[in-house]
């Protein structure tokens, strides 16, 4: 296959039919994270009754126009209480913070802007009332039967704590992915073990798991290592696959003598939809599905690129497994450089970057590194810039395109 660019291998992820996996009811705090199933209607208003939004006075606002004035305290009504309590004329009830405010009030005064020797008699009120003051009304944040949680949103904390307010204590969500890694090469050793000479220490699992783990999407089912041997790497292949919905090669995937991934994963069934592009880090990168839905990556084996491909292209790929609402590439922006980029034309550079804000304005600090196999470098980056396939590179100062993988930094 011949080189392609960025934007043609989005268009090819985005026109595949990336489903997630069948729903599932599970209990709501084991929610987090996961892709909503079904739209999340309120059984009752929110609020359902009119409630207190400060401690201090239930009054009738009429009787509260010019002040000071004293009224007569009838009640103490705390939050949860049951019952109503009749207001009348010159009368008011002390109230806390979310308790139900009594039929014949209409606002709710402070107790700062009030004085009483016994404030379980009578309340003097310094401050007149308008009506509504300080009382959220029944139904003004949902009236029953509304949708307050759309199917396929993303359930955060805060969507979790809507679907809890509303009574809910199980959802019907789409299940987590299960993730397979399958490194390659015979170079590898396993950290911890001994270093030997002409042998590195495989960071790439480490780091894709970690990935994931940030991500807070996919769970790891199988991982493993193979060398580069064609009927270890197919045996190896075919088990990650029968373990996953997406699976995660590095290595072997370049123009070596012991480069077997492509010609393995066409053994095993994948039809490679690209392979190679034109952009550094990440040129081999490949893609692929088999028929029964199953997505593959071929990254190549450097740790830089590794980091680089799973956030511009793998992490969209999740997010639809995982039923997370679009857009799902990463977010653009525009960022001023700090120092200069430089490159050989011909290919995107999708340069490592420290993005920060700084009196209003986002900049780019560029973490070039020495080349992809550098793993240390991509440890302050929290982004990228792009430089254009046509470009030898920006100068400081100049405004470049910018991804957010993680929020910038201030």
């Amino acid at each position: 296959m011949s080189l392609i660019d960025v934007k043609n291998a989005q268009q090819i992820i985005d026109d595949q039919q990336v489903l997630p996996n069948p729903p599932v009811l599970q209990k709501l705090w084991d929610c987090a994270g996961l892709g909503l199933a079904e739209d999340v209607t309120t059984p009752r208003d929110i609020p359902p009754f009119n409630r207190a939004a400060m401690d201090g006075y239930a009054v009738r606002s009429q009787d509260v126009q010019e002040t000071p004035v004293t009224l007569d305290v009838v009640a103490v009504r705390e939050a949860g209480d049951t019952g109503e309590i009749p207001i009348g004329p010159g009368q008011c009830v002390k109230i806390m913070t979310g308790a139900a405010v009594p039929p014949d009030a209409d606002a709710v005064i402070m107790v700062e802007h009030t004085e009483s020797d016994d404030p379980t008699r009578v309340a003097t009120f310094l401050k007149s009332a308008s009506p509504w003051l300080n009382i959220a009304r029944q139904g003004e944040d949902a009236v029953r039967g509304a949708t307050v949680l759309p199917k396929s949103v993303r359930l955060t904390a805060q969507a979790l704590g809507v679907a809890a307010g509303v009574g809910r204590a199980t959802l019907l969500v789409h299940p987590t992915p299960n993730v397979a890694l399958l490194q390659t090469g015979g170079e590898l050793l396993e950290p911890g073990d001994e270093p030997q000479d002409n042998k590195i220490f495989n960071s790439n699992a480490t780091l894709l798991a970690g990935l994931i783990h940030d991500a807070g999407i996919g769970q790891i089912a199988w991982s493993g290592h193979s060398k580069d041997d064609r009927e270890l790497l197919e045996n190896a292949v075919r088990d990650a696959l029968a373990n996953s919905r997406l699976l995660l090669m590095t290595g072997g995937v370049s123009k070596g003598d012991f480069d077997f991934v492509p010609e393995t994963l066409a053994r095993c069934g994948v039809k490679i939809l690209f392979h190679r592009l034109a952009v550094k880090p990440g040129r081999p990168l490949l893609f692929g599905v088999t028929v029964d839905n199953t997505f593959v990556f071929g990254l190549p084996g450097n740790p830089n690129s590794v980091l680089v491909s799973f956030k511009e292209y793998v992490l969209p790929v999740l997010r639809r497994l995982a039923a997370w609402p679009e857009p799902v590439w990463p977010a653009d922006a525009t960022a001023i450089l700090t120092k200069p980029v430089r490159q050989k034309p011909g290919r995107q550079f999708n340069c490592t970057a420290r993005l920060f804000y700084k009196e209003g304005a986002l900049y780019a600090d560029p973490i070039p590194g020495h080349g992809s196999g550098d793993y240390v470098s991509g440890a302050n980056a929290n982004g990228i810039i792009v430089i254009p396939k046509d470009s030898a590179g920006k100068d400081t100062g100049t405004e470049v395109p910018a991804h957010f993988w993680d929020l910038p930094l201030a």
